[in-house]
């Protein structure tokens, strides 16, 4: 059975940093950010990306993040793996969980979000979700 799960969530803490710079303006960067859920998805996650900038504006984005909570009232954790691109301020990613990664009442849960994020402090998801039987 496919489930959805929407939540509100912010950035409650974070860095990023180059690694590595190349010529015209391109780099390497990593960052490390503290998410806090409310909604069907309730709860906090770790995330660790990478992005390689092409210029300021412009970047790919890759990374794995750690959420800890509840999803329509099962608790447990996933680990979600985020790819997408940064543009003019604006990351889109697609964020899917990783098979085998859920624990506890999430054991077996697996699905995907498209997150589009804007200028705000507030973004919105909507997990699509289902249980392995």
């Amino acid at each position: 059975m496919n489930l959805t799960a929407s939540a509100v969530f912010h950035i409650t803490d974070g860095y990023e940093e180059s690694f590595s710079k190349i010529e015209n303006g391109q780099k390497l960067t990593t960052g490390k950010f503290f998410i806090f859920y409310e909604g069907e998805l309730s709860g906090e996650s770790v995330v660790m990306e990478l992005k390689n900038y092409l210029n300021d504006k412009k970047a790919t984005v890759y990374g794995l993040e750690r959420f800890t909570g509840e999803v329509a009232g099962k608790n447990g954790s996933f680990v979600l793996e985020h790819s997408g691109s940064f543009e003019n301020g604006v990351i889109t990613s697609t964020r899917k969980v990783v098979a085998g990664s859920g624990t506890n009442e999430l054991a077996g849960i697996r699905g995907e979000a498209v997150f589009k994020s804007g200028e705000s402090k507030e973004f919105h998801l909507t997990l699509n979700y289902s249980f392995i039987e």
